[in-house]
């Protein structure tokens, strides 16, 4: 059984990739994993190289693995050269790999018992593989976690055991372009009090004001609806499935549909369209379009593409008008985890520490893995900030004050559920189902798909 794939901005990276992965390959790794909740004190195979003693300088060898493009690998390498040049007692194995095809080669050596020491984690297979007993409880390993904020804490924990420690936060928000604006004749909307309804009213307008632009592209992702559902007291999820109510998907569906029929965004062929193509090949880095949704480490990326430094990001509407109940959260860029099966968890641990606490190691990275939520590891790398690094650290350390809760974790057997959110909003703007008939039909898809112990 195979999934669809669907394609767009990889939310980590930025950079335009298929997101796919075989379900029967997440299956094979939950038997390789081990069902029977022994998996902790199980032993790696002898073929495995976790754990190994090299026999040139008597080194332990840490395995590695991560995900990335070109720039990523380069720069991880260079965070390993440190580490071990402060840790000469350790050697690391690094496995580096394209987002494509990352997941799959994981799900490979877990069902295999091979699976690296350090591994690279996200958000939507987490519960995968944590609720199958595959991940270390860090916070019996040693890690020094003071410095690292409650939230981004409690984003990597499951029923009370941590998991996964976060990189670093990025936030869903709005771009705005302000040539754009200024061709529509509209001043920047104030994201503090602005509405839905004040932002579907903007887009009209420029669609309206600017030719060849539309208002509005982008969203539909699990990101805005996990906004909707907290504005509306909701959460996308709970442990058995979707936590969003009927009426409350209901509404979403409808307000992109409305969005799309006053012309204020691409229309449905348009949208589809926009979604296989690169992010220099979109609407907004055109100057095709004057808001777009993006993450906020994206924000870089598309001031290159755009050519324009005054980009802009904005909260997300709210439904009151008040910032403080627009539901926005922090999303860990990505997370580290160690294997409940590593033979090195002291080695493995003290990577993990390195890779999130160093000074050193946080200064090569800069922002890329998002931004550290430590006051400390962010001070000491500011001075090595580009200017619009600066402004995406000041923005996000601002909006974050205003949220109060973390959202749900995603539960175990629903990381495709984009590909639904994705399909039957697609369906909802060809006019193939209405908001309501793809609101019931997308909850009981989901819902079937998550795997109860």
């Amino acid at each position: 059984m195979t999934t669809t794939p669907s394609i767009g901005l990889d939310d980590e990276t930025g950079t335009t990739m298929t997101r796919t992965i075989n379900r029967r390959m997440l299956l094979t790794a939950a038997a390789g994993i081990g069902l029977t909740g022994a998996l902790a004190a199980c032993s790696r195979s002898s073929e495995s190289g976790g754990g190994d003693t090299d026999d040139t300088d008597g080194a332990t060898t840490v395995r590695f693995t991560f995900w990335g493009p070109a720039f990523y690998q380069e720069f991880t390498g260079e965070m390993v050269t440190a580490f071990e040049a402060d840790n000469t007692d350790v050697a690391v194995e690094q496995e580096p790999a394209e987002w494509s095809g990352y997941w799959d080669r994981l799900a490979t050596q877990v069902a295999a018992g091979d699976e690296p020491d350090v591994i690279n984690m996200d958000g939507k297979y987490l519960a995968e593989y944590a609720g199958r007993g595959g991940l270390a409880d860090l916070e019996q390993l040693g890690i020094d976690l003071s410095r690292v904020s409650q939230g981004d804490l409690d984003s990597g924990r499951i029923d009370g055991t941590l998991y996964a420690l976060s990189t670093g936060q990025n936030a869903w928000v709005l771009l705005a372009n302000p040539a754009v604006f200024e061709a529509a004749g509209l001043e920047i909307p104030d994201d503090e009090t602005w509405t839905w309804d004040d932002l579907a009213q903007t887009a009209t307008t420029i669609s309206e004001k600017v030719d060849d632009a539309v208002g509005l592209t982008g969203g539909g992702s699990y990101a805005d609806l996990t906004i909707w559902a907290r504005q509306n007291g909701e959460d996308l999820w709970k442990p058995e499935g979707m936590a969003v109510s009927d009426d409350v998907l209901t509404a979403w569906y409808q307000w992109y549909l409305d969005l799309q029929e006053s012309g204020a965004t691409l229309d449905a062929t348009a949208t589809q369209e926009e979604s296989t193509l690169s992010m220099e090949q979109q609407s907004f880095s055109l100057g095709k379009a004057g808001l777009s949704w993006a993450w906020t480490n994206q924000l870089a990326n598309f001031r290159t593409s755009t050519g324009s430094e005054e980009i802009v990001m904005l909260r997300p509407p709210s439904m009151s008008g008040a910032a403080t109940e627009n539901g926005l959260f922090g999303k860990a860029s990505m997370f580290w985890s160690i294997s409940a099966r590593t033979e090195v968890p002291d080695e493995a641990a003290r990577l993990v520490d390195f890779l999130v606490n160093d000074p050193q190691a946080n200064t090569i990275q800069l922002l890329n893995r998002g931004v550290p939520s430590s006051p400390e590891v962010l001070d000491s790398i500011s001075g090595d900030l580009t200017p619009t690094d600066s402004y995406v650290a000041e923005f996000l350390t601002e909006v974050l004050q205003e949220i109060s809760t973390t959202p749900a974790v995603q539960p175990t057997g629903t990381s495709t559920a984009q590909d639904v959110f994705t399909r039957y909003l697609t369906d909802v703007r060809f006019g193939d189902t209405t908001p309501a008939e793809a609101a019931a039909a997308t909850i009981e898809e989901v819902d079937a798909t998550v795997v109860t112990s």
